[in-house]
């Protein structure tokens, strides 16, 4: 762990979140799980706070969150250190989250009524829009509204299931997969597109299976454009130098 402090740039915090902490562990585990934050780099409350615009405090908080969660060790004297993260870290959480989205997928094509549908179909749609109207080169601040319309048909889709503890294991588990990396993809959008044609499809004809598979199919498009991506920067021969 020789590596030095890393300065993480100016950055918009997304919201909403319930909690400050909460909103810059966000920050700070999309960093890590992209690949811009390596196993092995340094991070200083001091800095993360000052270029985050807010107080040692809850960054104090966020980072224990993160420790808590195995993101982050605590170095005495030192700070915290990004912690190891392999290949096989990131896939599992993918497939976790593709194993219970498809279940409650599966659930809501035998509970779905024409006006969830319509509602789906509504949400599927300001995704599509987002998706041709948010620039290739967007910054966080600026993909927020297409994180959030596809965090809300998700979200309708697992309401319709009415499995609370499912959707709850979703929310947690979705908290690993850094949404601001994969909607800024062009390939990541045109995938998710087709994915949600196929997944109404699915829903609409009462098919579990189906949107189970389509669903399954839409969560690991994400797993392999990041895999991809964390392959070519060379994410696991340790910290840039």
């Amino acid at each position: 762990m020789s590596s030095p402090d890393r300065v993480l740039g100016p950055v918009a915090l997304p919201g909403p979140a319930p909690q400050l902490p909460d909103r810059i562990a966000l920050v700070l585990r999309d960093r890590i799980l992209s690949g811009e934050l390596r196993p092995g780099t340094f991070l200083r409350m001091d800095r993360i706070a000052a270029e985050l615009g807010v107080s040692h405090t809850p960054v104090r908080e966020a980072l224990q969150s993160l420790r808590a969660e195995d993101m982050v060790h605590a170095v005495p004297r030192r700070g915290f250190v990004v912690a190891e993260l392999t290949r096989d870290d990131v896939a599992d959480l993918f497939e976790v989250q593709a194993d219970l989205t498809g279940r409650l997928a599966a659930r809501a094509a035998c509970r779905m009524s024409p006006a969830d549908l319509d509602d789906l179909r509504t949400l599927a749609g300001r995704v599509r829009d987002l998706a041709g109207s948010t620039p290739e080169d967007a910054v966080p601040a600026e993909l927020e509204p297409l994180v959030s319309a596809e965090h809300r048909l998700h979200a309708e889709i697992n309401r319709v299931a009415s499995s609370r503890k499912l959707a709850w294991l979703v929310g947690r588990s979705a908290h690993y997969l850094p949404a601001h990396f994969y909607t800024g993809s062009p390939a990541w959008r045109a995938g998710a597109l087709r994915s949600h044609t196929e997944l109404l499809d699915a829903l609409g004809a009462a098919d579990p299976e189906a949107a189970r598979s389509a669903m399954r199919r839409h969560v690991l498009d994400g797993r392999d454009l990041l895999l991809a991506h964390l392959d070519a920067i060379g994410m696991w021969s340790g910290p840039p130098t």
